[in-house]
Formats: C-alpha cells, structure tokens, sequence
C-alpha cells in the first residue's frame, strides 16, 4: 500500500457510487463497505454486495471491508468484548473471510462500545491483528475522535471527547494497527443545532490529538461526501443529511446566498420556505482543499472519504492537486540521485 496518499472510499452498490468508482479509478488507493456483521456469540456474517465486488476485482482495487456490531449495539460488542472465547471466535472468523474472498484486511468499525470495554477492545484489536498479521492481510480500526487523555474531559475545553470515543486508547491502537481512520465527521448532528459537519478547527483539534499518539504514518484523516439540512418549524426541528445531487438544486438558485463561514472553512446556505426555515451546511472546492491540506500539514499517511456517490466532483480536482503537491519532493529527490534522469513512475499496489 505504497501510494501517497493512501486514498481509502467508501461504497456502496448504488448505481451513482459504482459510476464514482469507474470515473475516478486512478485516484484510489482502497476500497471499504460496510458489510460485515458480528454478533455476541462473535459469528461474523454478511458479504460486499456482488456489483461492488465485481468492479472492484475487474479493476483491480484492494477490498478491506468493514465489519461493525449491528446497529452500534452496545451489549453485542461487550458480550463478546468481555469473553476471550468469543473474542478468539471472531478474530479467526475474519481470519478465515479474507482468505476466501482474498480481502486486503479488514478495518474494525465497532462503535459505541462501553468505556469500560476499553482495554478488552484494545486485547481484540490486537486478536485480530495477530491473526491477520500471521497470514500477510491488514488491519484498520475506524475510531472516533477524542480530545484529551480523560473522560468526561474538563469542562472548560471547547471540543470535548465523547462516550463514543472514549473506548478508543489511541496510543495503543496505534501501535497494533496498520493504519487508524479518524472519523472526522459528525461534529454537528440531527441531535444539535446547526452547523457543519467537519468544522475546519475542529478537524485540527483532533488531529493534533490523535497525531501525538499514533504515528502519523499509520494516519487517515476522514472526510464527509455529504452535507446536512436543519428544518425548522414551529412545531421544532428535523435534520436530514445531504447527498451533492439534492443539494445542487438548492446552490444553483438564485435567490439562495451560498454564504462562506471563516472559522469553519465551509460553505452553508439558509432560507426560507412557508413557515420553515431551512439551514444547509455542505463541503466544496474550497472546504475540500482546506481539509485535504490538514494531510500536509501533519503529514498523515492519507485520508478516507465515506462515501461514493454523494460527493461533489470537484472534490476530485482537490484530491489530485493534493496527490500531485504531496509528489513533488519524492520526484525531485529521484532526480536528483539519479543524476538529472527522469524518475521512473511509482506502481501502486491497487495496479
């Protein structure tokens, strides 16, 4: 997995992330879906949906599908977080699975795990990876950020660190992974008010954490494809996320002030229908831009983007500018070694 970035999408089989696929091929690294079930008996269920399947071997791009506790159950992942038998069962599960459908890895997306369930996850990681490891395949774990060592944090902190990411000991997840994936999404929600999902400060606030304690090679910033409504009405508020096709409608009339917020680096519109009030936060160009130079910055080892099919296309030229930005010192470099010569070009592994 020697590309820089390493760029990892998430798909699905709809017709509009399938064509995603096919139109942007050069630009991947590895393709993920979440497919894969466990259950607290720590059987492993589910499969990548044929038409994913089918393109992605057709075109040669490495699988590492997702395998989550169904619905984010809490007691289904700590039944089986809290038993080594079970444990050891799911591990040689995902094991056996990626031998027989010769998947690249797996990438752990178990979510709202009780904190408590902190060190029996970090043992199942580390399970798994032995199993993996042992057989040449990878392993990712999806985690969701925090801001400080401690949990709850203290009040005074503007970003704090939820019960969701408090199961998540960065540190030692770093070390046993081949790569962790921040969620850098979801920072404003149906359940908040509105305001955008990846705020620019935000992102950085939790990548300056998660940088001092994984390596920043072993580091994938995520990005969202998609973007969120808030409705309000006199009998309250609805939240909906946003996909680019239901939102261009709305950028494109113009009535509509796409307005740009300075601390966020994003975009958002707001306007009126009858008695509603509509707020739409998204991502363009330009908040694409600024995000994907948060790689850079902290020289991570790449970014991950959920998912196919609700992007905007000039995401695209985003992600080649910073392909090609994060390319040149390599290429000068090999010029210069090899004496003026022109560099030959780099193979990656999903060719």
């Amino acid at each position: 997995m020697a590309a820089q970035p390493l760029a990892m999408y998430y798909a699905m089989s709809d017709a509009r992330g399938l064509e995603s696929i096919a139109g942007n091929l050069k630009q991947m690294t590895l393709l993920g879906t979440q497919c894969y079930t466990m259950d607290n008996q720590g059987i492993v269920r589910g499969a990548v949906p044929q038409p994913l399947a089918d393109l992605a071997r057709e075109k040669q791009l490495p699988l590492m599908p997702l395998v989550v506790n169904p619905g984010f159950n809490r007691s289904v992942a700590s039944t089986m977080l809290r038993s080594p038998k079970l444990q050891e069962r799911t591990a040689s599960y995902l094991a056996y699975l990626a031998n027989r459908e010769n998947y690249v890895g797996w990438q752990l997306d178990l979510e709202s795990i009780d904190p408590a369930d902190k060190t029996h996850y970090t043992a199942f990681v580390r399970r798994v990876a032995a199993k993996l490891h042992r057989d040449g395949r990878l392993l990712s774990v999806a985690v969701v950020p925090r801001f400080s060592d401690s949990y709850p944090d203290a009040r005074d902190t503007e970003f704090r660190t939820g019960e969701w990411g408090a199961a998540f000991d960065f540190r030692a997840l770093g070390q046993i992974a081949d790569f962790i994936v921040l969620m850098t999404y979801d920072q404003h929600t149906s359940g908040t008010p509105p305001g955008p999902v990846a705020g620019h400060d935000w992102i950085e606030a939790a990548l300056h954490y998660a940088a001092n304690r994984v390596p920043p090679h072993k580091l994938l910033m995520g990005i969202p494809f998609y973007g969120r409504e808030w409705v309000e009405t006199s009998h309250g508020s609805i939240s909906r996320s946003m996909t680019y096709d239901s939102l261009r409608p709305l950028i494109e009339r113009p009535e509509i002030e796409v307005r740009w917020d300075a601390r966020w680096r994003a975009p958002w519109i707001q306007y009126r229908e009858q008695d509603e009030t509509h707020t739409v936060w998204f991502d363009d160009r330009r908040s694409y831009t600024g995000k994907l130079e948060l790689v850079r910055k902290y020289r991570l080892r790449g970014f991950a983007a959920w998912r196919l099919g609700t992007e905007d296309p000039l995401f695209w030229v985003a992600a080649a500018e910073l392909a090609k930005a994060l390319a040149k010192p390599a290429v000068q470099k090999r010029t210069k070694q090899s004496g003026g010569m022109k560099p030959r070009r780099a193979l990656s592994s999903s060719r």
